[in-house]
């Protein structure tokens, strides 16, 4: 059965999202989970959560040579939820994060010419997210969500842009 309420103050929640990085410019797509934390903030529809997540994908370098690429990290969003729409909720979410990332398996040297790669390979990253997502209660305590997801390197010389489809559940603790 669904449910016909809305969220409510300090209402806190868990959720896990698995999802699909898109073909974009200079990478080939690949897989990328998250998973975290939300919380409600008053009963105007703001949100805020906190989110670990996993990217496992391919770059292009010089000479269209592929080169794996990860990168896991945390992020800190905000949120507003439009929740009119009750049982569906359309929510938004801007944040910030860090991550490390390794590209080419961590190795420095390049796999074609076994030339030096001039950028470090590993290391500490950060950047912006954005999501706009929909969720769906299915009962009073567990939704399913489906979201897109943008992320924008700020300090990456291997991955400057990105998005992901996902799918999930989310599960309200009180």
């Amino acid at each position: 059965m669904l449910n016909a309420q809305g969220r409510r103050d300090k209402q806190s929640a868990i959720h896990a999202q698995y999802g699909y990085v898109m073909d974009k410019d200079s990478l080939t797509g690949g897989f990328m989970a998250k998973a975290g934390y939300s919380r409600v903030m008053g009963d105007k529809g703001f949100l805020g959560k906190v989110e670990g997540f996993y990217q496992d994908y391919k770059i292009t370098y010089l000479d269209n040579q592929i080169l794996p690429y990860q990168k896991y990290g945390l992020s800190v969003s905000a949120g507003y939820s439009y929740e009119g729409l009750s049982p569906v909720f359309i929510n938004g979410w801007l944040g910030a994060y860090g991550a490390f990332e390794k590209a080419n398996d961590g190795n420095q040297n390049d796999p074609k010419f076994s030339a030096e790669i001039p950028a470090k390979i590993s290391g500490i990253t950060y950047g912006l997210t954005g999501s706009a997502e929909v969720e769906v209660m299915l009962t009073r305590k567990l939704s399913f969500l489906v979201d897109y997801t943008q992320f924008y390197d700020l300090k990456s010389k291997f991955s400057k842009s990105n998005y992901a489809f996902f799918g999930g559940l989310k599960y309200y603790i009180n």
